[in-house]
């Protein structure tokens, strides 16, 4: 990457292992997402701007909405009419660029003093069992107009704190276990809360992992309020912006080592600027645990474990693993010893653990260090012993109550 200005050192640096334990949602998450997640429609719709405008602004407002439709498809369903003293004043609704947030803009700058706005927003109809998430709004407000026009802009300040957090990997194929678990997948499909993996006895823990830079940016503007308001900022990664806000305290997310900077852009006016760029994640440490990559599972195996840990095939089209075709993991030629000695002998240590990171999970350990194990069969043998019968929606609810049920991730960059 090229040297660029204000390259920043990681101010905060969090390892976060999330097969630590198993994530689940709670009750409400997974089973209660409510009858207005399913609707496309605006429940508020309020100015945030109103106490003060320039003379050369427009009028924000911001509302609470579902659905996934965009800021453009609402226009012809939003009707406003602003008066002065009773007089008209002619302007047209927008979209704003920004999330929930729409514009009036008038058709001429306006003077100042106290101007009234009533109208309202038409929702979509919707059967009884919807029809009180998409009620039809009415708006009826003022808002103030200062002598002054906006303020211009100069670039702002921003200050970054990195965050590194690294989850590892929940597909079946990456998984390693020990004392007798054999994982499956599971669609607990309640609310949309999507899959999950699951075992009974023993444990599991990953191969891979998914390392994210999450960058803090806090911008700084020193503009009058009445300006500061229409300002729209946007974080720029790579020269790509993410979506605009409002708000001073934004996040980048960062798969791989990148450049942020900060742009804004007052909505009334079309003026923009934009700050240095502060580049994060191009330390060989840091680097390295960004986007999909091997992790060593050796410590968590040598706290958790009794026995020797083990990796198996997956049974075609039953999103589980395969008792019956099981190995000794990280292979049989790094074992030694007899697994029912416990975790002196029957698991991965910190330092002589083949799977280390940077690795693909396999390799060659000396000595006795390695995970001991009797061999393939005896560990097949456990397998069955501890977990050989077809999964049941019934188990599943049990697991999802004890905490064993895990969110089932997949190696994509976030969208």
């Amino acid at each position: 990457m090229a040297s660029i200005k204000n390259s920043s050192s990681i101010q905060a640096l969090t390892l976060a292992l999330a097969g630590a334990a198993a994530v689940v949602p709670n009750e409400a998450e997974a089973c209660t997402p409510g009858y207005c997640a399913y609707t496309d429609a605006w429940q508020g719709l309020e100015p945030i701007n109103a106490q003060a405008i320039p003379s050369d602004g427009v009028l924000l407002l911001q509302g609470a909405r579902t659905g996934n439709s965009s800021e453009d498809d609402w226009l012809d369903k939003v009707e406003l009419t602003v008066t002065r003293d009773g007089q008209p004043i002619a302007g047209a609704v927008e979209a704003s660029g920004v999330r929930d947030v729409l514009l009036w803009r008038p058709a001429a700058p306006l003077e100042p003093g106290d101007y009234k706005v009533v109208g309202g927003l038409d929702n979509p109809e919707y059967d009884v069992v919807y029809e009180y998430c998409a009620v039809d709004l009415e708006l009826d407000f003022e808002f103030s107009v200062d002598a002054e026009p906006s303020a211009p802009l100069s670039p702002p300040q921003v200050g970054t704190q990195p965050t590194l957090s690294v989850r590892e990997s929940d597909d079946l194929e990456d998984l390693v276990c020990c004392d007798g678990a054999m994982p499956y997948s599971y669609a607990f499909d309640c609310g949309g809360s999507g899959e999950y993996v699951a075992w009974g006895d023993g444990f599991c823990t990953g191969l891979r992992g998914f390392g994210t830079l999450r960058v803090q940016v806090s911008i700084g503007t020193d503009l009058p309020q009445s300006t500061s308001a229409l300002v729209m900022r946007e974080v720029l990664v790579d020269g790509s912006p993410q979506r605009g806000e409002l708000v001073d305290v934004q996040t980048a997310h960062l798969t791989k080592p990148a450049c942020v900077a900060v742009r804004l852009t007052n909505l009334a006016t079309g003026e923009s600027v934009q700050s240095e760029e502060s580049c994060h994640g191009d330390e060989p440490e840091i680097a390295a645990q960004l986007g999909d990559h091997a992790i060593d599972p050796g410590p968590a195996l040598m706290q958790q474990c009794s026995q020797g840990a083990y990796t198996c095939e997956l049974l075609p089209d039953q999103g589980r693993w395969d008792p019956d075709n099981c190995a000794p993991w990280p292979g049989e030629e790094a074992t030694t010893g007899d697994p029912t000695e416990g975790p002196t002998t029957g698991g991965p240590t910190s330092e002589g653990s083949a799977g280390s990171e940077g690795s693909e999970g396999g390799g060659e350990s000396e000595g006795t260090d390695g995970p001991a194990s009797g061999g393939a069969d005896e560990l097949v043998e456990h397998g069955c012993a501890c977990d050989s019968r077809t999964p049941s929606p019934f188990g599943a609810l049990a697991l999802l109550g004890l905490g064993l049920l895990r969110p089932r991730r997949r190696r994509r960059p976030p969208g």
